[in-house]
């Protein structure tokens, strides 16, 4: 099965991309910015656009959020919810102590 017939499946609301996973999945691990990549990339945007679904990617900062939304995703998550919690707890330490000072 391919994703043109997965996105088309009826119960399929839509698709969201892991670039991990999808990088591994297509032997480019981590590779972001090969053209195995980006060729994978834009062929499930248009699956999606196809079947009239949206799709929807991870992104690991705003830029690459970005780039996906221009690509023609629907929506992307930025980060992981601990990351953020963790920089901004590291911000808020590092200011505390510079008030201190």
């Amino acid at each position: 099965m391919d994703i043109e017939e997965i996105a088309a499946m009826d119960g399929v609301d839509g698709v969201f991309i892991g670039p991990y996973d999808l990088s591994i999945a297509i032997g480019k691990p981590a590779q972001f910015e090969s053209p195995e990549f980006a060729g994978a990339v834009g062929r499930i945007i248009q699956a999606c656009k196809s079947s009239g679904k949206p799709c929807f990617a991870y992104a690991a900062n705003i830029a690459a959020g970005v780039d996906y939304l221009n690509k023609g995703c629907s929506g992307v998550a930025i980060n992981l919810d601990t990351a953020v919690y963790i920089e901004a707890f590291r911000r808020y330490v590092a200011e505390t102590i510079a008030l201190l000072k």
